[in-house]
């Protein structure tokens, strides 16, 4: 991938589309039994605010870039309306609470692996000097390791730097098993709120 393809905002996530089918799909199968009932079809804008905010985004005119690394098995984002990566969100834009939230679906094609590709697109993003924040969804399963190495090289040459680097915040499942030297926070609570999973719920079972 080369860097002049995606002109880079402020705050930008990149996002797993193969993850995200993973970790929703799983909280379905073990909610729908738990509450009795089907639970609500995602909307995408809803989801990426309450991602926004749970990073830290103040309400207010950001600038917000959503990046969706997917190949031809996670094309299309399972339980969430208009969820076609390809013809239904990329290039859509719509406003929100916290300013303007861009759509981009980003595929890997030929040898390139979803895995490689996100690790390729997080090294342009932290080279970026455009980029302010940085919010990731990375199928740690998969490819984590791969992420560990780069975000640590990152935050370590970012503390010699005196101005510092840019914020960086990780939606995971688990707690990382080594200290991160960057924020994390739980993929779980963003996606239960989509998916209409109230706390009351989680109180009464």
């Amino acid at each position: 991938m080369e860097d002049n393809k995606i002109q880079f905002f402020g705050t930008v996530m990149v996002l797993d589309a193969a993850y995200l089918n993973f970790v929703i799909s799983d909280l379905k199968k073990y909610f729908e039994p738990l509450l009795g009932r089907s639970l609500q079809t995602i909307d995408l804008g809803l989801l990426t605010m309450c991602l926004a905010m749970d990073a830290g985004l103040k309400e207010g005119e950001n600038d917000v870039q959503i990046l969706f690394v997917y190949d031809e098995q996670s094309q299309e984002l399972l339980h969430c309306a208009h969820g076609n990566l390809k013809e239904e969100l990329d290039g859509v834009a719509f406003m929100g609470l916290f300013g303007e939230f861009s759509f981009l679906a980003v595929p890997s094609e030929g040898f390139v692996s979803r895995g490689e590709l996100f690790l390729d697109l997080l090294q342009i993003i932290l080279n970026s000097a455009d980029v302010k924040r940085l919010i990731l969804a990375s199928f740690n399963e998969e490819y984590g390791e791969g992420v560990e190495e780069v975000l640590k090289e990152y935050v370590g040459k970012a503390s010699e730097d005196r101005e510092g680097g840019k914020e960086i915040i990780q939606f995971r499942m688990e707690e990382p098993v080594s200290l991160a030297e960057y924020r994390w926070e739980m993929l779980g609570y963003p996606l239960m709120s989509a998916l209409g999973i109230k706390s009351e719920d989680l109180q009464n079972n």
